[in-house]
C-alpha cells in the first residue's frame, strides 16, 4: 500500500509540474507531439544512461556498505556527467532548430519534461527494488531533481537561440549541472548524515532555481513580445493595435 502511494506521488509530482509549466506558458502553445517527443527522449535517455553506467561504472564501489569517499566521489561525478548528457544532448540536437522552439520558456518546458521522463521511472524502480522506505526518501529528496537540472541547461539553450548568442554559457551551465548532480549523488551514496543533508540542500536549491528561471523566462518573453501578456500592444508586422496583447495579430495573422 505504501509502495503504491509512493508511485502515485512520483507521478502526481511530475504531472503537477507539467501542468504548472504549460498553464503558465503565455506564448505560442507547444505542439502536443513535440511534448511527447521530449518525454520520449527523456525515457530513452534513462535507458541509455543505465547501459553506459553498467559498462563503465565499477559496481564494487556502488555496492559497498562503507565505500571510500575519494573513489566514490569520482564515480558519482561520472554518473552525474553520464546522466545529464543522456538527458540533455539527444533532445537538444532534436529540438534546437525546430520552429516551435522559439521562446525562453520553451527551454524550461521541454527539458523539464525530458527530465521527468528520465527521473520518474528511475525513482519508481528504486522504490520497487529497495522498498517503500527508499521510495519515501526519494519523494522528499528527488521528485523534481532530474527535471530541474535539465531544464536549467535548457533555459540557457533556448536563450542562446532566442537572443542569437553563442552556446558558450549553455556549455558552462551544463558542466555545472553535471557537477551538482554528481555531488548530490555522492552525498546520498556516502551514507554520511552531514553529506545527506548537503544533498537535500542541493535538491531544494536546484528545484527553486527551476521556478525562478521559469519566471525569468516568462518576463523575457513578455519583454520581447513573445508572450500574449507582454508589451506587444501593436503588431510589429503591420502596426495594427493589439490591445488584447494577442500572440498573433488579428489583422494580418502574423506574430504581433
Amino acid at each position: 500500500m505504501i509502495l503504491f502511494a509512493v508511485v502515485i506521488s512520483f507521478i502526481a509530482a511530475g504531472g503537477g509540474l507539467v501542468w504548472y509549466l504549460l498553464s503558465h506558458d503565455h506564448g505560442e502553445k507547444e505542439p502536443v507531439s513535440a511534448l511527447w517527443a521530449a518525454a520520449g527522449f527523456g525515457f530513452g535517455g534513462a535507458i541509455l544512461a543505465a547501459i553506459i553506467e553498467g559498462l563503465v561504472i565499477p559496481s564494487s564501489i556502488l555496492n559497498s556498505l562503507n565505500p571510500p569517499l575519494g573513489p566514490l566521489l569520482l564515480v558519482m561525478l561520472g554518473v552525474g556527467f553520464i546522466e545529464e548528457s543522456c538527458k540533455f544532448f539527444p533532445l537538444a540536437f532534436f529540438i534546437y532548430r525546430k520552429r516551435y522552439f522559439n521562446e525562453h520558456t520553451d527551454g524550461i518546458i521541454y527539458f523539464a519534461i525530458a527530465g521527468l521522463a528520465f527521473g520518474i521511472p528511475e525513482n519508481i524502480l528504486y522504490s520497487i527494488a529497495f522498498g517503500s522506505s527508499v521510495g519515501v526518501a526519494r519523494i522528499i529528496l528527488t521528485p523534481l531533481f532530474h527535471a530541474a537540472t535539465t531544464s536549467m541547461v535548457g533555459y540557457f539553450l533556448a536563450s542562446a537561440k532566442t537572443e542569437n548568442r553563442s552556446l558558450g554559457r549553455t556549455g558552462l551551465v551544463f558542466l555545472a549541472a553535471a557537477l551538482l548532480h554528481g555531488i548530490y549523488d555522492f552525498g546520498l551514496a556516502s551514507r554520511s548524515p552531514l553529506l545527506v543533508v548537503m544533498s537535500l540542500m542541493i535538491t531544494i536549491g536546484i528545484t527553486t532555481v527551476l521556478f525562478i528561471l521559469f519566471m525569468r523566462a516568462g518576463e523575457k518573453d513578455q519583454a520581447g513580445g513573445l508572450s500574449a501578456v507582454g508589451h506587444n500592444s501593436f503588431c510589429r508586422s503591420c502596426g495594427h493595435p493589439n490591445p488584447s496583447h494577442n500572440l498573433y495579430c488579428t489583422n494580418c495573422g502574423k506574430r504581433a
